[in-house]
């Protein structure tokens, strides 16, 4: 009997989902996030079944966070009767950024199409104030589509990224939005978006800016040494947005 117990929960443990054997600290980044995506409290039943993790991995987390003074328990009273349940709630910040960038959103116009494209425009505008390193700049042989990927995927790295530049394309359909002539591709996987609140609630807002500064990279780049400007590919930026839970792809295609 006893073995047979001990057989059953090295068989659970083998199945147990890869997610809950990552490193602790991106773990608990993880519990952190989602208990700031809760408006009240929430448990840590709750948070194991939204992560897929045991729920004793989910309270180690919780009381280091609790240690860290970056989330707090609180009770929740059960329906009916019963002993409160322990819940958890994030620390309020100094300032309440979720909620200034929500309402510099709703500045930039009173239409999702409107708000959409001055995004856009902002982006490309801040394309022209990021400066490729030095001794990037001057690598201007090769391929015009594999450098400016290469440059891209260096840009959004030190803006906080996480970008992922895949070597061959993805055989995947391209954007619904794309031109439907086939064209050279590059694939950048954007891991860690640094504003993924704002891109969730205004997604028009956050994405906009950030496709608005892939295509102003696109069209700030020189073109190949020795060559004009007229002679460069047109090349166009397609942004997918969380095409998994914590993924972005963006497509650089040149035609």
């Amino acid at each position: 009997m006893a073995g047979g117990e001990v057989d059953g929960e090295t068989d659970a443990l083998a199945r147990r989902p890869q997610r809950d054997r990552l490193p602790r600290n991106r773990q608990r980044e993880r519990v952190l996030a989602l208990v700031r995506e809760h408006e009240g409290a929430v448990d840590a039943e709750t948070l194991a079944s939204e992560m897929g993790l045991h729920i004793t991995t989910v309270r180690f987390h919780l009381d280091a966070l609790c240690d860290e003074e970056l989330i707090v328990r609180t009770r929740m009273n059960r329906p009916g009767r019963g002993r409160p349940r322990t819940g958890y709630r994030a620390v309020e910040t100094g300032m309440d950024y979720r909620t200034l960038a929500e309402i510099l959103a709703m500045e930039l116009g009173r239409t999702e199409e409107t708000r959409g494209l001055r995004a856009q425009r902002a982006g490309r505008k801040w394309a022209t104030r990021i400066a490729v390193p030095q001794e990037d700049a001057e690598a201007d042989t090769g391929d015009v589509l594999d450098r400016v990927a290469a440059d891209t995927a260096r840009a959004f790295t030190r803006l906080g990224f996480g970008p992922e530049l895949v070597t061959a394309a993805e055989p995947m359909p391209p954007p619904a939005d794309s031109d439907p002539a086939v064209g050279r591709e590059r694939t950048i996987r954007m891991h860690a978006c640094p504003v993924r609140d704002l891109a969730r609630s205004h997604p028009e807002v956050a994405c906009g800016v950030h496709l608005g500064l892939l295509q102003g990279m696109l069209d700030n780049s020189p073109a190949e040494k020795g060559q004009p400007m007229s002679a460069r590919p047109a090349m166009q930026a397609h942004l997918e947005p969380f095409v998994e839970p914590q993924l972005c792809v963006a497509r650089l295609v040149a035609r």
